[in-house]
């Protein structure tokens, strides 16, 4: 296949600013002339629905093949304009609506009320635990930590045997750093006062045995330097960057991905495009039936689009909630049973240490999260830690560690008709094994750094920041093209192809680099 412009030299000329008027332009959006409730028609070959870091990668790659493309976002294009562009954590806790995808309260706390928006994160709820996900051009990586770790080859096969590591750590992991990443953290950033609680982490997780990365993460670090040199206002180097980043030092996906994509002139982008429903046609063709919104949620007017290919790509629950809706509404009739099942959360458990005495920890613990610890040494399984900057709420010093291990049990997705909502059932009581693995490695870098061991029973509760699965690769879908089976034609290129687990690390860099090495082996079938 022919590559086009690394990200960087596509950037470099000038062609990404080039492209924001474009890409306004092209945006589907609810204020459109047709908001009397009417209904549109197009017809393309492909629909890529979602565009986080599998659905962006699916477009690029059918853009450069030639293939006409909708790619279709249910949230709004997040375009930096100043430092208020998009909300902070100070701010979200104030009721930002920006913060929230169409709720009644706020999707960090659930307790906040916000007024209805189409905003950056969504709620799901679940038995035992409930997790968020993304919404907007550029899907996750909006409110990802920016994290792109590589995981350790032992865990990565355990997870992923029908995968070959070697080649994923020598084509489709570096094909997507160079697309996104700024690199890892920079030594002269490191070393400022801002980022004594990374130094800190590094130090106490090297003495309790643990193989430390520096982290490739998707920011620019020449921006974060001039926060931290005051030429400009901090956000990432005081920990404020999950709701996208004030001083546009995150390489969100709009950046990269989308926009060669839609420089190949075969993808169009619609933004506030809700899919309601995927319907199989006669033929074996589809139809995709989607709400446009208006910002607050109301519906300008319907987009149907006709298509031969479909690609999946909202996210592991939400992929997975289109799926059983239209089995349920039986407009899809092929789907197998597994669709639902082997679901889980990356065995994410966010974990503290209260009142380290090792180090100094700094007044502001600096951002992004950018150094993470590999415990293969644990008695019960391998751990992966990120560590993430402890500001916000948090007295001091603390540190905030996501814990990560492949799950003991896996859980599922079901979906209410009635209610039109996706819900996690979670064995959290299967998963005791998991939970002590990581607070055992926990207690190895507290024994280091002073202070108390705190699970995420202590912090409010288990959350799920890293949903993967529902559609699993081998299990209801083919491991090498991600098509679903019994459902010609469609494709799973997302999270949800995950099963259940990323290998103790953050998902984004795996989730892109399978669908890059998914669409690798599509495209020659649909040529």
């Amino acid at each position: 296949m022919k590559k086009n412009l690394t990200r960087r030299s596509f950037i470099r000329n000038g062609a990404y600013a080039s492209l924001a008027a474009g890409l306004s332009a092209t945006l589907g959006c609810g204020s459109g002339s047709k908001g009397n409730g009417g209904t549109s028609y197009s017809v393309t070959k492909a629909v890529v629905i979602g565009s986080g870091f599998g659905g962006s990668v699916a477009a690029l790659r059918l853009g450069e093949a030639g293939i006409s493309t909708a790619l279709i976002e249910r949230g709004k294009y997040w375009a930096y304009t100043d430092e208020n562009s998009f909300p902070t954590l100070a701010s979200g806790f104030a009721g930002d609506k920006r913060t929230t995808w169409l709720s009644d309260f706020d999707a960090n706390t659930g307790q906040i009320p916000v007024e209805r928006y189409t905003g950056m994160l969504e709620r799901i709820p679940g038995d035992t635990t409930y997790g968020v996900v993304g919404a907007g051009l550029g899907g996750g990586s909006l409110v990802y930590g920016g994290v792109l770790l590589q995981p350790k080859q032992e865990i990565f096969e355990q997870v992923f045997p029908h995968i070959s590591y070697a080649e994923m750590d020598a084509v489709y992991y570096p094909r997507v750093l160079n697309m996104v990443s700024g690199g890892p953290i920079p030594d002269d950033v490191l070393a400022t006062d801002s980022y004594s609680a990374k130094r800190a982490f590094i130090d106490n997780a090297t003495a309790a045995g643990m193989d430390v990365v520096k982290s490739h993460v998707g920011f620019d670090w020449d921006v974060i330097r001039q926060e931290v040199t005051g030429a400009i206002t901090p956000f990432a180097s005081v920990g404020d960057y999950v709701y996208s980043c004030n001083s546009n030092a995150k390489n969100t996906l709009d950046k990269n991905y989308i926009s060669m994509a839609l420089a190949t002139g075969n993808v169009e982008v619609h933004t506030l495009h809700n899919v309601i429903t995927i319907t199989e046609r006669f033929d074996g063709s589809y139809r995709v039936y989607c709400d446009v919104l208006n910002e607050d949620g109301s519906v300008a007017y319907e987009h149907v689009i006709n298509c031969q290919y479909v690609f999946m790509a909202a996210g592991s629950i939400n992929t997975t909630k289109l799926l059983l809706k239209a089995d349920a509404l039986r407009d899809l009739r092929g789907l197998n049973s597994q669709v639902g099942r082997n679901w889980g959360g990356n065995g994410d458990e966010l974990t503290a240490r209260m009142g380290v005495s090792s180090h100094s920890l700094g007044a502001v613990q600096g951002g992004p999260a950018s150094i993470a610890a590999f415990d293969l040494n644990n008695a019960i399984k391998s751990v992966g830690f990120m560590h993430s900057p402890a500001n916000q709420g948090f007295p001091y010093p603390t540190q905030l560690q996501m814990g990560m291990c492949v799950p003991d049990a896996l859980g599922s997705i079901s979906y209410s008709l009635a209610t039109d909502q996706a819900y996690i059932n979670w064995p959290l009581a299967a998963n005791a094994n998991s939970r002590q693995a990581i607070m055992s490695s926990l207690d190895k870098i507290t024994a280091q750094s002073g202070g108390t061991s705190l699970n995420s029973d202590a912090l409010g509760g288990l959350a799920i920041w890293h949903p993967l699965g529902g559609v699993t690769m081998n299990e209801a879908c083919d491991g090498d093209t991600g098509e679903i089976y019994g459902q010609p034609n469609m494709f799973v290129v997302d999270g949800a192809a995950m099963p259940g687990s990323t290998a103790a690390a953050n998902p984004s860099l795996t989730i892109a680099a399978n669908a890059e090495r998914m669409m690798e082996n599509i495209i020659p079938q649909i040529l």
